[in-house]
């Protein structure tokens, strides 16, 4: 099986062992994931303002090329995805706007290409998912963390229901973990504030993981990188401001399926996240 990949721009740079395990546990599942030729920045941060049609551009020129390799590309970054998805939904309701932009961009995108997360891959390839687990994760308690982008907004993420989501508690079962439901699952981590307000994002961050901890959580599964590097990095600051405070792992999803495939801790790219779930594993008998 092969499928059309989109990395994005934040999987080179700031989340490589996203990258790196996603490459390794869609290769261990028997998917070739095909980075698409020649790609381009998708914009990053979806634009507020609805006429403007120029922040269109890049992730239409994404969807077209990748349209020309297949009806569906996978894109794992949650930025991205909420980007591309958003996207589709806009050119999808006003057929002027697609028109007006593929005659600027000399391209024919019909607004048909499939925007897929690898987690509703999983969810609807559970059987090729569940038979390569080779490691026993049972007992391992995972808080699923969806942040804002893979939910909100409903109509045109449509991804789970933006309140209650189950998608992320149901792979953490499948791949043999214990989900634990924390209230602040689809709260903001302080997003971008962790640029000019960085205390504002200290804050918000310290509150999800004494929220996920308090309710069981021996480390968080994610899926942004955004709130990969604000739960991860930000540790350190936090125990300067609360000096109770107790680090916990933070994981892609990607990486905890790593370990559940026995790919060890190199193919999840676990030495590049800042605080170390070594021990977490060794406890479980996982390294």
């Amino acid at each position: 099986m092969k499928f059309p990949y989109y990395p994005g721009c934040t999987l080179y740079t700031k989340a490589k062992p996203l990258n790196t395990s996603m490459q390794a546990t869609f290769g261990a599942l028997g998917v070739e994931i095909v980075e698409l030729p020649h790609w381009y920045c998708c914009g990053t941060t979806f634009t507020l303002a609805r006429d403007n049609r120029m922040s269109l551009i890049a992730p239409l020129r994404i969807l077209a090329k990748a349209q020309k390799e297949d009806s569906r590309v996978l894109v794992p970054c949650s930025v991205c995805y909420n980007t591309l998805k958003r996207t589709n939904y806009i050119l999808k309701q006003d057929p002027e706007v697609l028109q007006i932009l593929n005659e600027h961009l000399e391209e024919s995108y019909d607004g048909g290409e499939q925007v897929v997360h690898p987690l509703e891959f999983f969810r609807d390839n559970k059987e090729r998912v569940k038979s390569k687990i080779v490691k026993d994760l049972k007992g391992m308690k995972l808080g699923c963390y969806y942040g804002c982008l893979l939910l909100r907004p409903e109509e045109e993420i449509q991804f789970d229901d933006p309140e209650s989501p189950t998608i992320f508690e149901e792979f953490v079962s499948l791949i043999g973990a214990e989900p634990v439901e924390f209230p602040l699952k689809v709260e903001c981590c302080g997003s971008y504030l962790v640029v000019n307000s960085p205390e504002a994002a200290v804050e918000a961050t310290y509150r999800l993981l004494k929220n996920a901890r308090g309710n069981g959580a021996e480390a968080i599964v994610t899926s942004c990188p955004l709130c990969h590097y604000n739960l991860d990095a930000l540790q350190a600051k936090i125990k300067g401001v609360h000096s109770e405070f107790r680090d916990i792992p933070i994981f892609y999803f990607t990486q905890i399926l790593a370990i559940a495939l026995g790919l060890g801790a190199d193919s999840a790219g676990l030495s590049q996240n800042k605080v170390s779930p070594i021990s977490l594993l060794k406890e479980h008998n996982l390294t």
